[in-house]
């Protein structure tokens, strides 16, 4: 009787949630799975460092978001296509365009198939989004703060398959691949930044990207994950600004951003899993956590400056 009453309390649960959220978690599942079976064939995590061990994950922790938002392109086409531009023709084509794209990088990014191409096309697709969506949309709220977080956001999301491009070019291209990912860098460190001063100065909100959702009053801890990550952010933030340890403060970070998923945002997707707005706020930090560790892989493995 206990077994069944557990068993219909899960059936329940299940059936709650909208087939919309269903199929992101399914599609980022798969790719999870895809990127774990890849990594721990090849072996490179044996032989690797504590906190490089953490950095083999960062197109794995990429890639899973965005082949969940590429989902959404095909779930919630109407919503997102009302968001753009409004000279930029066939509005529904680019949104199945770019959920296609999507869900083809995180397989590449998992795989290994054709990665730099994937990183690279990743990299000007989210920095299209911060010159014709962010950049506007900051331009028409110039005292709207979440306006610069998400622009600043995109840059960062732009920065990690930057980083990573520039870290399969050095054999070919060494001068190119150190300006890439000297830009990267900076893209990445001017945010946590900022980010580090918006987390001491609302503590409320949710940490790691400082975003509109306030933290919920029952979970363990509130606002002390918020201090303890801008105080993170402010010392790696600075040395990844300086050029120095450049590695090991970029791993820091997504060391940083990867407890907080596990005891901020994992309990609040759990309590919102029939929502949209817990898979994004995880999926949204998670990506963060992988864009910085994309760029801790392609910073040189000395403490000397960058």
């Amino acid at each position: 009787m206990g077994d069944s009453l557990v068993v219909s309390r899960a059936a329940v649960a299940l059936v709650a949630i909208p087939m919309e959220v269903t199929w992101s978690y399914g599609v980022a599942a798969l790719v999870f799975a895809t990127g774990l079976v890849v990594i721990f064939l090849r072996g490179e995590w044996r032989t690797e460092p504590r906190l490089d061990k953490l950095i083999l994950f960062g197109p794995l922790f990429y890639a899973v978001p965005i082949a969940a938002f590429g989902t959404e392109h095909f779930t919630l086409t109407r919503g997102i296509a009302s968001i753009v531009p409004a000279w930029i023709p066939w509005h529904v084509f680019w949104v199945y365009l770019v959920g296609a794209s999507l869900i083809a990088a995180a397989f590449s990014l998992v795989t290994g198939i054709c990665v730099r191409f994937s990183s690279s096309l990743l990299a000007l697709m989210f920095f299209l989004f911060v010159v014709l969506m962010d950049v506007p949309g900051c331009m028409r709220n110039p005292h709207n703060r979440f306006a610069i977080i998400l622009a600043l956001r995109e840059l960062s999301f732009c920065a990690g398959p930057l980083a990573l491009a520039a870290s399969l070019s050095q054999q070919q291209s060494p001068r190119a691949a150190r300006a890439a990912a000297t830009i990267a860098r900076y893209f990445i460190a001017i945010p946590v930044l900022f980010y580090a001063i918006q987390q001491f100065l609302h503590a409320d909100h949710v940490p790691g990207i400082p975003l509109e959702m306030v933290t919920p009053a029952w979970l363990f801890g509130h606002s002390i994950w918020t201090y303890l990550t801008a105080v993170m952010y402010l010392i790696a933030g600075i040395l990844l600004l300086a050029g120095k340890k450049t590695r090991a403060a970029g791993a820091s970070i997504g060391l940083t951003v990867l407890f907080v998923i596990l005891v901020v945002y994992v309990p609040i997707a759990v309590a919102e899993r029939a929502s949209l707005e817990g898979l994004n706020y995880l999926f949204d930090t998670l990506m963060y956590c992988g864009t910085v560790l994309m760029l801790a892989r392609a910073m040189p493995r000395s403490e000397k400056s960058t």
